[in-house]
This record gives C-alpha cells, structure tokens and sequence, in this order.
C-alpha cells in the first residue's frame, strides 16, 4: 500500500468512526511523518522496532512527552485499523508525563485580561474570551455553539460533543445576555444573506443526509459565523462555518501582553482560573465537576490546593 492509498484508508476509517476533524488531520500528520521516516530509517526491521525507532527519534528532537504520546496513539491507530497488524510489547513505548500543577491567573490578573480584550479581525472575541473565564469553557466550546443551544430565558448554555463526546448544560451568567442577544442578531443578518445564497452550515455526523432541510435552518446556526463561507474539507461543499481558534488565541496572547502576561497565558488558562477560583469560594467540587464535563471526580480535584496551602512554615516559628 502507497503512502497516497494509506493516508485514505485512514481518512475513510475515522469518518467511518465518526472521529473529529481535527483528529482525522492530526492522525494523518503523523502518518504520513511516520512513512517519511521510515525512507530515511533502514535499521528496523520488524514493525514494533520501526516504531520504537521513529518515537526515538521524536524524544531525540525534544518533543514533550504529551506530543510524543499524539504520535504513538496515530501511529497504533494507523497499525491496528489500516494495516490490520497488532503490535506487541510496545505499551513501555509511551512517553512518561510528570504531574504538573494547572497555573490559574488571579482574579487581578484575569480582570485585567478581560479588561484589555479587544475584538480580533472583526471577530467578537472580547466576548467569547470572557465566556471562556465566565463559563469554564474549553477555546473550541463557545465557538461550537448553535442557536438552538442558547437558552436565553433560563440564561444556560447546551454544550454538545465536547471532550470524548459528551454534552453537558451550564449557567450563562446575566451579566453577558445583553451581549449574546446582540451577537444572536448579528448571526441572523449572516444567516438571512447565506440563506438567500443556498449556503448551509456543517451539521454533526450524517444528520444533514437524514433532516435535508437542518443545515439551511436557523436553529443549526452559528452564534459565531466566519466572515466568509469556506469549503468544506470533507466534502468540498461550499459552507459557512465558524470563527477559527486562532482569533480567540490571539486576543487572550495580546491581551495577556497589556496585561504583563506576556508567555504565561492562553485561553485554557481562564477555564483554569473559573475552576480554582470556584473552588476558593468554597463551589462544590461534584457540581463543579459537572459544570466543566470532567469524566472523574479526580481532575477536578487537581484545582484543590486547600491542604497544600494549610501546611505553615517554620521559618515563622524562628
């Protein structure tokens, strides 16, 4: 099988899966570095030594443990599926990662940040950037967001195919509404000219296949439409989809630079500042753990420093 065949393959399994976008190109970047190595690398000659080789090779060049484990996870994945070949004894093969402790930005800080937050190429991420702290959001949640996910009269938020493809409800607090039903009108004006044009929106797995009319329909909307329909990179359908990642990564970045917080901010920051904060006024921990769509108990535990914090020091016994 050619590099050309074995890249489809792939696609055609992950669809088949109903595995993310952004995991179909992820695990295809990696393939396809994977076959690139494998030209330039002759010495291994089982299938479990290449791939021993290859993650050598990526620990060599300093990847961190967490990217190193993305390549293993593609490239066990690609082995399994496509090829059809189980792999033995490679389990030692994953990376090792270290505890890290979870930086949250203080209150001053992040009020700071969402002082300095300025809309980027035209984009509302002011107010996406403070949903993320007001909300706990992970970057991609508020911009996945529907029309027919905001409940306004309830002020709550439906969260849907969030991480491991789970939904989850959350309280939309009062401060943002008037901001949201202005955004909610400005989404209207894109979907009346889309609509105008026969342009649709995206819609999840094969959902447009069974309800034709779903993706031209205002409920399906986006709350936060690009500027301009794109093509599809599934189907090459012309579409409308939403505000990239990267605007709202740019705002947190600049807005972290006024702040002094140059380097030592990003957007999941903020959901780890709405996390600890919660925490510090005394929120909890159950509750909060469904808020944020944690699987265990146990993540949510991690913004717990309560007992770390209780320990004194000697030094103020001298």
């Amino acid at each position: 099988m050619n590099e050309i065949d074995a890249i489809q393959r792939l696609r055609e399994i992950i669809r088949r899966k109903h595995l993310a976008l952004s995991t179909e190109e992820t695990y295809c970047g990696w393939v396809r570095r994977f076959i690139g190595f494998l030209r330039t690398d002759r010495h291994g000659k089982t299938s479990e030594e290449r791939f021993e080789r290859f993650l050598t090779h990526l620990a060599r060049e300093g990847v961190s443990a967490s990217t190193q484990n993305q390549a293993f996870n593609a490239i066990l994945f690609f082995y399994e599926t496509v090829l059809g070949q189980k792999l033995s004894d490679i389990q030692a093969l994953r990376a090792k990662r270290g505890k890290r402790e979870r930086h949250a930005p203080s209150r001053s800080q992040v009020k700071s940040i969402l002082e300095n937050a300025a809309d980027v190429h035209g984009y509302p991420t002011r107010l996406i950037v403070r949903m993320l702290y007001a909300c706990g959001l992970r970057v991609s949640e508020p911009l996945n967001l529907r029309i027919k996910d905001i409940d306004i009269e309830n002020s709550r938020l439906m969260i849907r195919e969030a991480k491991r493809n789970k939904d989850r409800v959350i309280s939309l607090p009062c401060s943002l509404l008037p901001e949201i039903q202005e955004q909610i009108r400005i989404a209207r004006r894109f979907y009346d000219l889309d609509h105008a044009r026969n342009i649709p929106v995206p819609l999840p797995g094969l959902l447009a296949r069974k309800y034709k009319s779903a993706p031209f329909a205002w409920q399906w909307y986006w709350l936060f439409p690009s500027a301009k329909p794109c093509e599809h990179p599934r189907t090459g359908e012309t579409v409308r989809w939403r505000v990239h990642e990267a605007n709202v990564q740019k705002c947190v970045r600049d807005s972290a630079k006024l702040a002094g917080l140059d380097g030592a901010i990003t957007p999941h920051n903020l959901r780890h500042a709405y996390a600890t904060h919660l925490i510090d006024r005394g929120v909890n921990i159950k509750s909060l753990a469904e808020a944020m769509g944690h699987e265990s108990i146990m993540t949510t535990s991690g913004y717990c420093h309560a007992s770390a914090l209780s320990v004194p020091s000697p030094l103020e016994a001298i």
